[in-house]
Order: C-alpha cells, then structure tokens, then sequence
C-alpha cells in the first residue's frame, strides 16, 4: 500500500501561509479587537526587545486670542514602550502506520491543531501579561475593581458591578468595545439575561454576542479563584478598541523523517516570535528575564516586571479589571479541570506536600491540589 509522509503532505511555504491567514481569521482576540497587530514591529531585527511608539502630549487650555501679545505655541512630543519577544516553537508528529491504517487527513488535522494551539497561546500571553500589570500598585488602584471587597452581598457579576468597572475608565468610559470572561461567567451572563438582544455585531465576530455593546470573548485560561468553594471568584477584562498592541511572526514551517523511528515518524515544526504589550504600559528597562534573552510568558505576570513610562498617564490604559464570584453551579466544570491540572503539576514536580486525599461525591478518594 502507498502511503505519503508530512515531508511529501506539507509544502513549508504554503502551510506557514496558511496558517497565518487562518489566525487571522480565526483568532476571536483580533476579531473582537482586543488586540491589535502592530505590523511596524519587525521581530527578526537584532535584539530581544522591541519598542512601541506613542505620541504624548500635554494637556492645554486654550488662551485668548488677542492682538496685543503673540500666540503661544505647543509641540508633541514622543516615547516609546519596552517590550519583550518571546520565542515559541510547536511540533507534531505522526507515524506511518498510523496514518494508513486510520486513514485520518493528518496534514489537515496538524494545521488545524497548530491553529488552536497559536490562539491558546495568545491569550496565555495576554492574561500573564495583565495579571503582571494588574499588579502594579497605581495601576491595580486605578483599573481594578473588585467586588468582593467593595459590595460583598452583591459581588456576583451583574449590570451594577460592571457599571462600577466602566467608571475607572472616567470619560473614556465609551471606548470600551471588548470584554473577555470564562464560560462560567458567560453562563450567567446568559442566566440573568445581561447580554444585548438583537445585536448589529455578526455572529462570526461575535459568537458568544454582545454586552452593552461589547464583543463577548469566552475563554477558560481566565482562572476561577477556589479560596472559598462556595463563592468562586473570577475577573471580568474590559477592553477599550485597540488596548493591546501584539504581533506575532510565523518565522518558517519545517519538516522531517526518520524511517527507522517507530516503523517511520515524520515531522512538522513551526517557530514563531511574538511581542504584546498593554498600551500605555512598559517593561521596566532594567528587568530582564530569568534565562536571558529567553523569556517566559509566565515571567510576564510578575508586577516587578511593569511601569507606566514617563508620560504616560495610567487613566490611557485601555482596560480594566472587574472581579466578581460567580455561582458554584456555573463553575462546576471550571473547578474540576483546575483539580485535575493542579493534581497533574503536583504530580509532575513531585510536590507531594500540596496532595492530600479528598473524598469526591461518590466517595471514591482520588488527589486534589
């Protein structure tokens, strides 16, 4: 029986190509505009940072128009923001007996998982990239809000707790177009019938709808906080049209074989750089990754990390933070795949100290973090 391998499935080119194109139109944080791709970074130039240009300028008043003094001119002035790359690399493999006696499209179905896998990791960067910034003591006092602490008998997410979130966006309030949760607060967003009906956005853009006007982004990367069962917790990102500016660059698609391997094994490999930055903030220029130049995404949460640049006001931050519990009920199968990643890490570590026995509702005993 003949059979093909990825080398003879995969031309590198065209796949890379089309797996950029598809990310473009299948990423629902480009769609929904919580990212924006600023295509004048050029990530293969020299070096491991990159820096982000703004414009920044001084407020004026406007003076009296007489013609007995002369006019009073201002100019605008520039900065840029501190950014790190980070380098990624993805690989799938398959063997040759796999494929002839499944008979499975295994070119179409890498692509596809390359395509997921890309997508989950922009969002991974994007959360380590706000819990890191969120941590910044003038930022969290100026973009967060947290329920729990501000209405305790009323933290559950509702119209109130959002209308609390919208005012630390003061008179910008009206440029938030975005808001990113997990499934179970869009389960109740859905339950107590907060988003819009009839909305003008289409349901490619925005499959999950609109609140006040706002893309509805669902993903469940968004932690559930567990330090009380009862009253899960979680955070709600809203966003303002272009508050993220990201970019990431498919450097090439590689494949390879090895025929004795496993009766034949091919290979696909694709490397990518990427850059993101919430405008409006930068990385500190004396922070450095642990394994310089190659940084983490996990480095990214740490507030250490993070400054508002000079001039830069933190009220141009284009989103805000608002944590809110969440039923238990919605919450349920959030809860139990962290039990099951928590135990996993545990278990992969070797960290016997965070495993205790627990008894689940069937009374069968298994491992939780």
């Amino acid at each position: 029986m003949a059979t093909t391998d990825l080398t003879k499935l995969i031309i590198p080119p065209v796949f890379t190509q089309w797996v950029i194109d598809r990310l473009d139109d299948s990423n629902n944080l480009l769609k929904s505009g919580i990212l924006t791709q600023n295509t004048g970074i050029n990530l293969q130039a020299p070096g491991v940072t990159v820096e982000v240009p703004y414009i920044k300028a001084e407020k004026h008043l406007p003076m009296q128009w007489t013609d007995q003094e002369d006019k009073q001119s201002y100019s605008l002035g520039s900065g840029s923001m501190r950014g790190m790359k980070f380098y990624q690399t993805l690989t799938y493999s398959s063997t040759k007996l796999s494929r002839i006696i499944s008979g499975a499209p295994t070119a179409e179905a890498i692509g596809q998982a390359m395509l997921d896998d890309w997508t989950a990791g922009d969002m991974k960067a994007l959360l380590s990239l706000l819990k890191g910034i969120f941590g910044v003591p003038d930022i969290k006092d100026a973009k967060s809000i947290d329920m729990n602490e501000v209405s305790p008998t009323n933290s559950d997410f509702n119209s109130a707790g959002w209308l609390a979130a919208r005012t630390l966006m003061g008179d910008k309030a009206n440029v938030l177009t975005g808001i990113a949760v997990n499934s179970a607060t869009e389960a109740m967003m859905t339950q107590e019938d907060l988003k819009d009906h009839g909305s003008q956005v289409s349901s490619q853009v925005a499959p999950y709808g609109t609140f006040h006007g706002m893309i509805i982004t669902v993903d469940d990367q968004i932690p559930v906080d567990l330090s009380d069962p009862k009253k899960p917790k979680s955070t709600a990102y809203i966003f303002a049209q272009n508050a993220v500016s990201f970019n990431r660059d498919i450097i090439s698609t590689d494949t390879d074989k090895d025929t004795l391997k496993k009766g034949g094994m091919s290979w696909v490999t694709q490397d990518s750089i990427g850059a993101m930055n919430v405008q409006g903030t930068a990385l500190k220029q004396d922070w450095t990754p642990a394994n310089y130049p190659y940084a983490k995404i996990e480095e990214l949460t740490s507030p250490e990390a993070w400054e508002v640049p000079e001039g830069r006001s933190v009220r141009n931050i284009g989103v805000v933070s608002y944590t809110h519990t969440v039923d238990p009920i919605f919450a349920k199968g959030l809860i139990a795949a962290k039990k099951k990643a928590d135990a996993a890490a545990a278990k992969e570590t070797g960290d016997t100290t965070k495993v205790k026995q627990v008894q689940d509702s069937t009374g069968e005993k298994k491992s939780e973090v």
